[in-house]
């Protein structure tokens, strides 16, 4: 069931949160990446020593974001931590327009696009892409934006519900019957844009005391289910301490992707 996100505003509102990588147990190297409030992964990286911890207050702009490189592409490192470097680029540069934030995080996408798109073609890569998941915190509403399968998850009375939406072919596979295999990402950053105008998916709703979130790779969403993902967020008393969990959930159910989780409570 969709979960009501359209709720009053509460005043004083604080923002906690953590954010955590590893490479897992099967990649030789880590391909995701993150930026947490101005914080992201140097390009080569195992990921993060211990996690990353942010407390204040939403009085600004904040954003929180998971880049998850193309394993099947070439770069898939340089793809996301280009990502992750645009999207500071673009935060420092004072773009967010207040009255206008969803233009704003499409104008940051396609900025995004376009780095990335343009570091593969000087790499001489094939094919180099990564995908987003993100928050945008401003006044007393959250903004989701995604392009690609890394997902955020919002939790309001112990529910979950998955807030951003897939860019797969999943539909297409079930209406042919074809099984064996991942669906293939439809949209992701580092498409040609010439070819492909990008469709990221933005959604705002207001927040609410007590909301709490996740924004993660597929490293985690593959190796850990949903249930468990509820019962991690729901009752860790901290965001860390739910994204130590969720670590180390996916790497004992088998670690086959890098991971990487952003977990935060509004209180």
């Amino acid at each position: 069931m969709i979960l009501d996100f359209l709720n009053n505003k509460i005043n004083g509102v604080t923002l906690t949160a953590a954010c955590g990588s590893d490479k897992g147990l099967r990649r030789p190297e880590n391909e995701d990446n993150f930026y947490f409030d101005g914080t992201y992964l140097e390009a080569e990286s195992n990921g993060t020593r211990r996690c990353l911890t942010l407390e204040k207050n939403i009085d600004g702009y904040t954003l929180l974001a998971v880049f998850d490189g193309m394993g099947g592409g070439d770069y898939g490192e340089v793809a996301s931590f280009e990502a992750a470097c645009q999207a500071y680029d673009y935060m420092e540069s004072g773009k967010i327009i207040p009255f206008d934030i969803t233009p704003s995080l499409t104008d940051m996408c396609n900025e995004m696009n376009r780095r990335v798109y343009d570091r593969g073609i000087n790499l001489g890569a094939y094919m180099m892409g990564s995908t987003i998941a993100s928050l945008f915190f401003y006044s007393n509403r959250f903004w989701v934006c995604n392009i690609g399968d890394s997902r955020v998850y919002g939790f309001r009375n112990g529910r979950i519900n998955q807030l951003s939406s897939d860019h797969t072919d999943e539909v297409l596979m079930k209406e042919q019957g074809i099984t064996g295999r991942k669906p293939h990402l439809t949209q992701y950053l580092g498409i040609d844009p010439d070819e492909l105008c990008l469709e990221p998916f933005i959604k705002s709703y207001r927040y609410e005391e007590g909301d709490r979130f996740l924004i993660c790779s597929d490293g985690v969403t593959d190796m850990v289910d949903e249930n468990l993902i509820t019962e991690i967020v729901n009752r860790s008393s901290t965001p860390e301490i739910a994204v130590q969990r969720l670590i180390k959930e996916a790497k004992n159910n088998g670690g086959k992707d890098n991971i990487t989780a952003i977990v935060c409570f509004v209180s």
